[in-house]
């Protein structure tokens, strides 16, 4: 079953906010509306409520994989790491292939310190899309913590030529400006 899912864009800027469709088991009436607020509400940085949203969806559907997700992108904007890693695993395994939460999961994993939990994250989010410019990016931001200078070039690089494909000129110039950084 596909459901239309609104999911703010990388700018949180709700009016350039953007459709996915994402497979949902079990569809429950109400919680992709829960959801829906919730992103609402991160985007204008209400993450405490957009935290209350996604735990009245994940109540209604507690196999809603994207809903704990986004909770733990809410979880991780008030600075709770630990409980945005626990909502982001709990995200994979109801999906596996979730490549987002993998990402999300590394970065929280970043913040915490832990560069080698996050590089892995990330690695498995590009396994799983390979096309996915920030994670490559964020995969670099890890190795660069670590002092793999070469490595977090080349994520960089990888980076900015998604980026520039996908039309992403900000990011591509931010990716580059990294690469400079380093050398």
């Amino acid at each position: 079953r596909r459901v239309l899912i609104v999911r703010p864009s990388a700018l949180g800027d709700v009016a350039r906010s953007v459709c996915l469709a994402h497979s949902i088991k079990r569809v429950q009436p109400g919680c992709v509306a829960y959801n829906n607020r919730g992103v609402a509400k991160g985007a204008l940085e209400n993450y405490q409520g957009a935290i209350d949203d996604y735990t009245k969806a994940i109540e209604l559907n507690p196999d809603y994989a994207f809903a704990y997700n986004n909770r733990g992108i809410a979880k991780r904007a008030l600075g709770d790491n630990p409980g945005a890693i626990d909502d982001y695993t709990k995200a994979i395994e109801l999906d596996p292939n979730y490549a987002f939460a993998y990402n999300n999961r590394g970065v929280a994993k970043r913040a915490l310190e832990n560069y080698q939990g996050a590089i892995d994250d990330h690695t498995k989010a590009i396994e799983l899309d390979p096309n996915y410019a920030n994670a490559y990016n964020n995969r670099g931001i890890a190795k660069r913590a670590l002092d793999d200078k070469a490595g977090a070039i080349q994520d960089y690089q990888k980076a900015a030529d998604l980026y520039e494909q996908q039309g992403n000129t900000e990011q591509y110039q931010n990716a580059l400006n990294q690469i400079q950084s380093l050398q």
